[in-house]
């Protein structure tokens, strides 16, 4: 519910703001500064400004807020971790998005360094959002055990027997295959797990309808189905993924510091030379 809800705000917030300043981010570069709207719009622009001031704030709040909920003990019972981690995904792709129209899509010096600092940020966040969701945590965000995951996967197979009160080599248990150490080795299995779990659930569906299980019945044991081909594919990505994620924080962190860096120099320079915004 809180993903559609973030979704929405960001499709909202950012279509509008694309759509208010459109005719002049469509004029070429040579005539805007000559248009009506380049007061407006423009980097120094009341709006313009103002996006890059607010696209800021966002990042700025967006970080800082994920950091202190993972770090500070007293905010350790304000939320699950990941609804903390689905707001800063939200703050720090939308600011990133206003910043973007604030340099109208011209980048040059400094502003270019800023930028792409920015973008590489964003561009690893994706992906470090994308090796960790695929990590199986606790509600507080510890990374499990892979005892603890095949444990789990073994009661959701007691429990889908049990429910259907059937007897198929259809609701066995998964064999996994962790036999591949590396990352890309990894992906592969789990992509081949992943069709073989779509064709997988067709057959169990149905089956059920075959051998009329109730329909309430039937949603239940899907459910489970697909709660227990998750945690198989957790399996097969666990030591890979784990290892992938310590490898990324090397490389997120510390483009995070230089995106900041270069911010604090070009807000300090903008200062200087007088563009308070409406300071």
């Amino acid at each position: 519910m809180l993903v559609f809800v973030l979704v929405s705000l960001w499709l909202g917030a950012a279509g509008a703001t694309l759509l208010w300043g459109l005719e002049y981010y469509l004029l070429p570069l040579d005539d805007r500064a000559f248009s009506a709207l380049h007061p407006v719009f423009g980097p120094t622009g009341v709006v313009g400004q103002g996006l890059g001031v607010i696209g800021t704030t966002l990042i700025v709040v967006g970080v800082a807020g994920y950091a202190a909920r993972k770090r500070l003990t007293f905010l350790r019972r304000t939320g699950a971790l990941k609804h903390w981690l689905q707001v800063h995904i939200f703050l720090c792709t939308l600011g990133p998005f206003f910043v973007l129209l604030h340099t109208t899509f011209k980048f040059g010096g400094l502003v270019s360094v800023s930028f792409w600092s920015m973008a590489l940020v964003v561009a690893s966040g994706v992906f470090g959002r994308y090796v960790y969701t695929r990590i199986p945590k606790t509600l507080n965000g510890r990374f499990l055990e892979l005892a603890t995951v095949r444990e789990r996967t073994r009661a959701l197979t007691v429990e889908l027997l049990d429910r259907v009160g059937l007897e198929a080599d259809l609701f066995a248990e998964p064999e996994t295959d962790i036999s591949s150490r590396s990352s890309l080795g990894a992906l592969r299995i789990a992509l081949r797990e992943d069709l073989a779990s779509r064709f997988r659930q067709r057959q169990i569906r149905r089956f059920l309808r075959d051998h009329a299980v109730p329909r309430p019945v039937r949603s239940e044991v899907m459910g489970l189905v697909r709660d227990r081909d998750r945690l198989h594919l957790q399996t097969l990505l666990l030591r890979p993924f784990q290892r992938l994620f310590r490898y990324w924080h090397v490389i997120h962190l510390p483009l995070a510091a230089v995106m900041f860096l270069v911010l604090g120099i070009h807000v300090t320079v903008a200062v200087l030379f007088g563009y308070t915004w409406i300071f």
